[in-house]
């Protein structure tokens, strides 16, 4: 009697844990997408005015563009979890869909990640000079997007993680 409640809980490990991190995935993914998108502050450097906006850097642009595919994707595989615990043939393709996503959550954090460390720092050897102590309303809102974003990816790693576990037993 006890084995056959184990035996259930195999396929795709326990389907509350995938479903419960799924859904934080996609609240991380969100949150980050949101604070990203509404990140904007007008500021006077030597009286003259500059606007520092989130569309203005293509990295910034591909963080938000990568977070909407990542809540799509990871809703797709919400289902697919669903579906896989009553099929054990779709468990590898629910692995192979969370590590893509997995993949594109870690690049576009890393892009993302790139460029915000030369706006609070600068480079001093390309002549760029730091932009954060004229705007710190937007390089705030830029920090927490990306603290949102690498949640995000550490909950579909370990997703990944999870899934391969699952693949590897069935």
């Amino acid at each position: 009697m006890m084995g056959d409640h184990e035996g259930r809980r195999t396929p795709l490990m326990n389907l509350g844990v995938q479903v419960s991190m799924r859904l934080l995935a996609i609240g991380a993914a969100l949150a980050s997408m949101s604070l990203m998108i509404t990140s904007r502050e007008v500021a006077s450097v030597y009286g003259i005015a500059f606007e520092a906006k989130y569309s203005y850097s293509s990295s910034f642009r591909y963080l938000v563009y990568a977070q909407i595919a990542i809540c799509a994707m990871t809703l797709v595989t919400l289902v697919w979890a669903c579906l896989a615990v009553r099929r054990g043939g779709l468990i590898f393709v629910l692995f192979f869909l969370d590590l893509l996503v997995t993949m594109t959550a870690i690049s576009s954090f890393s892009a993302a990640f790139s460029e915000a460390y030369i706006g609070k720092y600068g480079n001093t050897h390309a002549g760029w000079l730091p932009i954060c102590h004229y705007v710190h309303g937007y390089c705030n809102r830029v920090t927490i997007s990306l603290a949102m974003s690498f949640v995000s990816f550490v909950l579909l790693f370990i997703l990944t993680v999870l899934t391969a576990s699952a693949a590897r037993h069935s």
